[in-house]
């Protein structure tokens, strides 16, 4: 009974611990100054400053490449918000792709930009892919498109 008991006590011990510690942080732990979501439930927005971020082109097209041909693509973009426009992930569809992305904050009126890189190696016909950038814009999320025809070498 002892060993339950034991355990029991230092499960006990673990608890409150976590709960004091959480307790004991400050407001501004908890606040975030890059993500801010104007528009609420119902609709209404308010009078905010944001970023936007507006590419040149949300869509690219490879034409015509050799299967195992690697060919890439720089999507450029201007912060044309009213505040500074931090870029936090870069997805791609699928594992052919790979993203580079301006890792700085982008102040207004300056520019980025998203350079894909896309290996054909295993793809053949017709190919379509997506690159999500997540940034602190309001949606939150732009997708960006590429489309290649890849044919036998």
């Amino acid at each position: 009974m002892n060993t339950y008991r034991f355990l029991y006590q230092v499960v006990v011990i673990f608890i409150v611990v976590g709960c004091v510690s959480c307790f004991n942080r400050s407001k501004d732990e908890f606040d975030s100054t890059i993500v801010n979501i104007p528009v609420s439930a119902d609709g209404k927005s308010e009078k905010t400053r944001m970023p936007k971020l507006e590419f040149e082109q949300t869509h690219h097209d490879f034409g015509k490449l050799i299967q195992g041909e690697k060919v890439s693509f720089t999507f450029k973009f201007k912060n044309m918000g009213n505040a500074t426009a931090v870029i936090s992930a870069v997805n791609p569809g699928c594992n052919c792709t790979v993203a580079q992305f301006t890792q700085t904050p982008v102040a207004p009126g300056e520019s980025g930009s998203v350079t894909v890189n896309f290996n054909s190696e295993t793809k053949k016909g017709l190919v379509s892919s997506s690159i999500v950038v997540q940034a602190n814009t309001y949606p939150a999320d732009t997708r960006l498109t590429f489309s290649a025809n890849v044919g036998l070498p």
